[in-house]
């Protein structure tokens, strides 16, 4: 069993971000299993850097999505990417330095709270415009 299930109620409605959300989650729980199974460093950091790395991607689509449809409160979704994106900058640059299992530990968890946290909270918002502007 994954440590982070997905569930339907975490659909935002526009299908290539749900699909981006499942991606992280799968990518998360393939870290806690790594983590589970005592795999070292060299093994679990390429998995880090695609949790991060992918992060960073969706958030960026998200955004270029918003802006073609004229989001109303673009500005606030973007501020809460850039907080969010300074965090995962900070840890790319923790595990540059050596330190990946203590980024794992936190950075796994954080990126599943944090995106659980920002559906219900923000990108719900989004659903209706999104979907008015042909993006499913």
């Amino acid at each position: 069993m994954a440590l982070y299930d997905w569930k339907d109620d975490y659909s935002v409605g526009v299908a290539r971000f749900d699909n981006h959300h499942k991606r992280l989650f799968d990518i998360a729980n393939q870290l806690h299993e790594m983590m589970k199974l005592g795999r070292g460093a060299d093994v679990i950091e390429p998995v880090l850097r695609d949790l991060i790395e992918y992060t960073r991607y969706h958030l960026a689509e998200e955004e270029k999505a918003m802006e073609t449809i004229g989001y109303s409160d673009i500005a606030a979704h973007k501020w809460a990417h850039k907080i969010f994106t300074d965090q995962l900058n900070a840890a790319a640059a923790e595990v540059d330095q050596g330190k990946t299992i203590f980024v794992v530990i936190k950075i796994a968890k954080t990126v599943i709270d944090w995106l659980i946290n920002h559906i219900y909270g923000i990108d719900k918002k989004y659903t209706p415009e999104m979907n008015a502007g042909g993006i499913r």
